[in-house]
């Protein structure tokens, strides 16, 4: 996923990147969640917090504008882009704090030398694709509160009893919920990659798809890209469901939509006519 562009005004002042400002899933039915305009303040603060929301929906977007961010203002700041373990965490502190000189230490003394910077100059850590918290990692946080470091670790949280067996994990962190794009947001990723990643789309497959993506943007950015498969289409036909259930599969597994092979062709499923003008798709 391309990084969101950020808005106007100043992040500190509770801007935040156009995709995320939206919260529609894209019916009157269902409203927008809102999302906090503080989280940057409460951040610098020194605050830990735990963004969560389904897989796709753009927690990984939003860490790099606000590490882009928080970057161009000088702030001390480090990103994991995958956090399993300690390490993880503690080469994020390294590269928050480029400056010092961790070469040939323990990864304990590292922490000890690193965890002295941020005294003298608190940052911000973003940790993305928080897969579990063991004991090391606990106390790693633990050690970087009072005013250290602002934290934020990103779960994929798909459901009420994911985020309430999460819930047990992290009691003492604030939670915060990754609001939904709205249906308008979802259609301009849709169709960002132009008329060759997504051909004639009637407005029923259109709807279809909006709909199975759920206020996902990374949702739909895959779809796209899988949107350009020969295997999806048959004569003048869309296999729309086929599609959204490989998209969501793709998604879950990690991998890229052409070299899966996990994913396979549409077979029984009755697609959707497309429609046609003069013999021509439309």
């Amino acid at each position: 996923m391309s990084p969101a562009r950020l808005s106007r005004g100043r992040l500190t002042g509770g801007a935040m990147p156009r995709s995320l400002r939206g919260a529609g899933a894209g019916t009157k039915r269902r409203r927008a969640r809102p999302f906090p305009v503080d989280i940057a303040e409460r951040l610098a603060r020194g605050e830990h917090l735990v963004l969560y929301g389904p897989l796709g929906s753009g927690k990984s977007t939003f860490l790099h504008a606000l590490h882009a961010r928080l970057g161009r203002e000088g702030r001390p700041s480090g990103i994991a882009d995958a956090t399993t373990g300690l390490g993880d965490m503690t080469q994020a502190l390294a590269r928050a704090y480029p400056e010092v000189d961790v070469a040939g230490l323990t990864q304990r003394r590292m922490r000890a030398r690193l965890a002295a910077a941020a005294e003298l100059r608190a940052g911000v850590l973003l940790f993305d694709h928080v897969h579990h918290l063991n004991t090391a990692m606990r106390g790693f946080l633990h050690g970087l509160r009072g005013g250290l470091a602002g934290i934020i670790l990103a779960l994929d949280v798909d459901g009420p009893r994911a985020r309430e067996a999460l819930r047990t994990r992290c009691p003492a962190l604030p939670w915060v919920a990754m609001p939904r794009s709205s249906a308008r947001q979802l259609r301009a990723y849709l169709h960002a990659a132009g008329p060759r990643a997504t051909p004639d789309l009637t407005p029923a497959q259109e709807r279809q798809i909006l709909r199975a993506a759920r206020g996902r943007p990374g949702w739909v950015r895959l779809c796209a890209l899988l949107l350009q498969e020969d295997r999806y289409w048959h004569d003048k036909t869309l296999y729309v469901t086929v599609l959204c259930a490989d998209t969501e599969i793709a998604l879950r597994l990690g991998c890229h939509p052409f070299q899966s092979s996990l994913i396979q062709k549409p077979q029984s499923t009755p697609p959707l006519e497309r429609r046609t003008r003069g013999g021509t798709p439309v």
